[in-house]
């Protein structure tokens, strides 16, 4: 596999701020378990380098879509930004998107 240039762009700033937008929505509707929050460089939050680039921001909506755990690259474990679009639990609908992670691509 080829290495994939991860940069902001005005592409990826835009979903970054539809992921962030979607992210705060769900904040509205109360806490995570545990009272998990995003982290301040979470790609779930705007203004961060990781929802500028649209490397990580098409990684992390293909996560949320198709159901595949995204973790924060600051503690990888679960991001919070992806636990609240995926909140519902294992009962959300997963739907399969027709492009392939960033680490797919040749």
């Amino acid at each position: 596999m080829g290495k994939v240039i991860n940069d902001v762009t005005s592409e990826g700033l835009e979903m970054g701020y539809h992921l962030s937008r979607w992210a705060e929505a769900e904040e509205q509707k109360g806490p995570l378990p545990g009272n998990r929050e995003r982290c301040n460089t979470c790609a779930f939050r705007c203004g961060t380098y990781a929802s500028g680039s649209p490397t990580t921001t098409m990684d992390a909506l293909k996560c949320v879509m198709e159901g595949v755990p995204f973790l924060c690259h600051d503690d990888h474990k679960l991001c919070a930004g992806y636990a609240l679009l995926r909140r519902s639990g294992e009962k959300a609908r997963k739907t399969e998107v027709n492009w392939p992670f960033s680490d797919e691509v040749a």
